[in-house]
């Protein structure tokens, strides 16, 4: 039977919607929430698969993840990182710095501290292993306005996830970095839905990027296909390419 892939931020849309299709596809998912949400029971619960509630921005709950995952395997085939925090949409300036560290806490922070605990339960393993990091699109090009604690914190892991995926591929570890675009969600539920409906007006096939195209691309990116992509920045968005 094949290792699961833990989903850190299952509970999220995109993370659940990851967590559907790797099932869909028979891949077995280890779920986990920073807390134990009816979103989080309810999904287990859904796709019959077990899952972990911690912290992972809190050094010891970070620590005690491999022992918690140990309960139910030895080895992980990946992680996905979906973790997401909503946040003020206010303009820079008006943003208070503590916004800023939560953000930066639940993004870098816990990417660090669990995958640091993680990586001896990926190391060396037969197929290799594969870590697909949750970025955005606005980490390329000039983002909107009143985003920023949630750029500055992705911007931060997607550099991070670009050095970790050099250092790792000696123990047969390749570390990809999604960038979505702009997908409904708790993130954006303080958005003016006539805003959003103009943003899709907007757009070549006139819809958002959906959690599903995300999900799809991220199914790939765990796949033996998809090694030689490691620490590119893919975009997953329906928005118009630019150069």
């Amino acid at each position: 039977m094949q290792d699961p892939v833990l989903i850190i931020g299952a509970s999220g849309t995109i993370g659940s919607a990851i967590a559907r299709t790797l099932h869909t596809d028979g891949i077995p998912v280890l779920l986990h929430g920073r807390e134990e949400s009816a979103r989080l029971t309810e999904l287990a619960s859904e796709l019959s698969q077990p899952f972990i509630a911690a912290d992972l921005s809190d050094e010891t709950s970070a620590v005690d993840l491999p022992a918690k995952i140990a309960g139910y395997s030895e080895k992980l085939s990946g992680i996905v990182f979906a973790a997401a925090r909503p946040f003020p949409h206010k303009l820079t300036h008006r943003t208070d710095w503590s916004v800023f560290q939560e953000q930066i806490d639940s993004q870098l922070k816990a990417l660090h501290l669990s995958l640091q605990a993680c990586k001896p339960l990926l190391d060396n393993r037969d197929g290799g292993a594969r870590v697909v990091v949750l970025s955005t699109e606005y980490v390329q090009g000039m983002p909107p306005i009143k985003i920023a604690p949630y750029v500055a914190a992705k911007s931060a892991i997607t550099s991070y996830a670009r050095v970790i995926a050099q250092e790792w591929l000696k123990t047969g570890i390749r570390v990809h970095i999604l960038a979505p675009g702009l997908v409904p969600s708790a993130l954006t539920a303080d958005m003016p839905e006539q805003y959003l409906q103009m943003i899709a007006e907007s757009m070549p096939e006139q819809e958002l990027t959906k959690a599903a195209d995300v999900a799809g691309v991220c199914r790939f990116l765990l796949t033996p296909a998809a090694d030689p992509l490691y620490g590119t920045i893919i975009p997953v968005s329906r928005a118009e390419r630019r150069s």
